[in-house]
């Protein structure tokens, strides 16, 4: 986790991966001999010159399908020529290495329909190779499933390909025929014998995008397996609602695999010495305490890894922020470490904190994309809140909003959009918005944070077009429908919203994708869809104020028809002071709790609550079990004075 991906445009043997070098590497049980033309096109392949690589594949294509098209001998019968002739199948199943690479070069290229075909007729003779060399297969029953590691290399990259070009189900469907997964004795299901880590990871990840949670499941599991650091694998299973302790036992059980595999081939290259013959009970028992401590030494980073993104994805922030803080201890500087810990401050309402860790990142690579977009968001709220502190010091006076996504409201007649500070933080909303469309315009992150810029300027038409720029780059960024829903909201606009807040919670089922449902059920007058929404966001963060504070704004603001067992203004209180208690400086649920209190004219205790919020007392026993209780005042008090 400490170490950083090599740029891809890097083309030094030492840097390359030695699988990308060695792909295309002649085995004689697998790979047949490659031609000198051959040679010089995995060369140029190498150095990144695809062109020149397609255009000299294309030629050994051309010589090759030219000499098998020559007249046979004539002392030769043309039933035996295959079967006496060992250069005629060599030279078959050469061509399958040509097709190969000219699938590479249309698959850097982006013409994927094109890789897609090439790779099929690679696959095609592979296969029928493999196979009429196999003495296990004397009927075509078993014709789809794999025959060799090339030819699942080949499929691997045909499904990518179909993958690209949108075609899910059907690179799912060629994954299931040609990697089936036999069944053991005890009922279990294993992995195919061809199964490596990246089909296993493409597998699961198709089954995601077509929604078969419980397959996927099982490919990351198996791919977890195979490799212990497999990190996707772990990020995934958390998004799917593995339990901590079920992911634990995979990477435990793995770690351990590969610590013996470790000390296994330590025993291999030992064996012919002849001076370590004596002390073979010693030598087992340091080698046996050898496998422990490294079992121990993979395990530490790892196992925190795990419970930090579990945790995550349970919306247990407060745990998480633990544990992704104890990995930025033992990794410091890590960007990605760095921006899941900005990700969570900025949602536990640590702004500061959260604006500090999202510049380190931009400090450390200034030319990172992933999770920026979220940065962008903070701006925009700092710049929203000043403007709101300028009014108040102007005299005005500010209703309080319940909703998270603001409003359209022009509330410009007495402000000076250069005053407070918002300027400032409008340019850097908008420097930050080039630095990332320099870095990368083919990621959704950039244009949802160009879309916040025009927001910010109060431009809801174009916000609304980078973000469905957005969308249309990755359809499965949750924060890009988040966004497109909160624009719809505060343009009143809510039953558009729901659909946009809808497909974010499908995503990634966070607090607030529930925050925005709830607001547009209410804004539509749907109140029983907002008060099953809000229970429903309890289930899946109990501890959590905001989800508490939703139920109670549900309760309260719905008619008394449509409140369930009725007292709904009650059921509305006890939510908001269960919410107050968990979080005593969160605003929300306090300025709800005293509108209720002032629609039923008890303006004493209106006062009494609001007094109690300006001056930290209201804090009830829970006040001291986290420091994040007056994280609020503190925020508001250094960035306004």
């Amino acid at each position: 986790m400490s170490s950083y991906k090599a740029h891809p445009n890097t083309v030094n043997n030492s840097i390359i991966p030695s699988n990308m070098i060695a792909q295309y590497e002649g085995n004689a049980n697998d790979r047949p001999p490659k031609t000198p033309l051959q040679q010089q096109a995995i060369e140029l392949f190498h150095a990144h010159q695809f062109l020149s690589c397609e255009k000299l594949s294309l030629l050994e294509l051309s010589q090759m399908k030219l000499n098998l098209r020559q007249p046979l001998p004539k002392t030769t019968p043309r039933k035996n020529y295959l079967g006496s002739n060992t250069n005629a199948i060599e030279d078959t199943i050469a061509m399958a290495t040509t097709y190969e690479l000219l699938g590479d070069c249309a698959n850097r290229a982006e013409r994927f329909l094109c890789a897609v075909e090439y790779y099929r007729q690679a696959v095609t003779l592979v296969h029928d190779y493999h196979y009429t060399r196999s003495p296990r297969r004397t009927t075509r029953s078993s014709d789809d499933g794999v025959t060799s590691s090339w030819e699942a290399t080949l499929r691997v990259k045909e499904c990518q390909a179909l993958s690209q070009t949108g075609s899910i189900i059907e690179a799912a469907s060629i994954l299931e025929r040609c990697f089936p997964r036999p069944r053991l004795r005890d009922g279990q299901i294993a992995t195919n014998d061809f199964s490596t880590l990246q089909s296993l990871m493409l597998h699961g990840h198709l089954y995601m995008l077509s929604n078969r949670a419980s397959d996927a499941i099982v490919q990351y599991r198996f791919a977890l397996a195979k490799n212990p650091y497999a990190i996707e694998a772990v990020e995934q299973l958390a998004v799917l609602g593995c339990a901590d302790t079920a992911i634990l036992e995979l990477v435990d059980e793995a770690v351990k695999n590969f610590a013996q595999e470790r000390i296994s081939s330590v025993k291999k290259s030992k064996k012919g010495d002849d001076t370590m013959q004596t002390g073979n009970d010693e030598e087992d028992k340091n080698q046996d305490d050898a496998k422990d401590n490294i079992s121990n030494e993979l395990l530490i980073p790892v196992r925190d890894y795990v419970l930090a993104v579990t945790s995550l994805h349970r919306n247990q922030l407060h745990a998480s922020h633990q544990h992704f803080s104890k990995l930025n201890n033992l990794f410091p500087d890590h960007p990605y470490i760095l921006i899941q810990l900005a990700h969570i401050q900025q949602e536990l309402g640590q702004i500061l904190g959260s604006e500090q860790s999202y510049k380190r990142v931009r400090a450390i690579d200034p030319t990172w994309v992933e999770g920026m977009d979220k940065y962008a968001h903070l701006l925009f709220q700092l710049r929203m809140s000043r403007k709101n502190a300028f009014l108040l010091q102007q005299g005005g006076f500010l209703q309080y909003q319940y909703s998270c996504h603001g409003g359209r409201e022009n509330s410009n007649n007495s402000m000076d959009k250069n005053n407070m500070g918002t300027c400032g933080v409008e340019l850097e909303l908008g420097q930050l918005c080039a630095d990332l469309l320099d870095a990368e315009d083919k990621r959704p992150e950039p244009w949802v944070c160009l879309s916040l810029y025009h927001l910010a300027r109060e431009d809801h038409e174009k916000s609304i077009a980078f973000v469905d720029k957005a969308i249309s780059l990755d359809q499965q960024h949750a924060f890009a429908h988040y966004l497109r829903g909160s624009i719809l909201l505060s343009s009143h606009r809510p039953d558009h919203a729901v659909v946009s807040f809808f497909r974010a919670n499908d995503l990634q089922r966070d607090i607030p994708s529930y925050e925005g449902l709830v607001e547009s059920y209410l804004a539509a007058n749907k109140f029983k869809e907002a008060i099953c929404t809000a229970k429903e966001a309890i289930s899946q963060a109990p501890r959590d104020a905001r989800a508490t504070t939703l139920v109670g704004l549900a309760l309260a603001q719905a008619p008394p028809n449509q409140q369930g067992a009725g007292e709904g203004k009650d059921r509305a209180k006890r939510a908001l002071k269960k919410a107050m208690d968990i979080d005593p400086g969160a605003p929300r649920p306090l300025f709800a709790l005293v509108d209720i209190y002032a629609s039923e004219g008890n303006f004493e205790t209106c006062v009494k609550l609001l007094q109690d919020g300006m001056d930290g007392t209201g804090a009830t026993k829970e006040s001291s079990r986290t420091s994040s209780t007056s994280s609020h005042t503190n925020t508001w008090v250094k960035e306004h004075g």
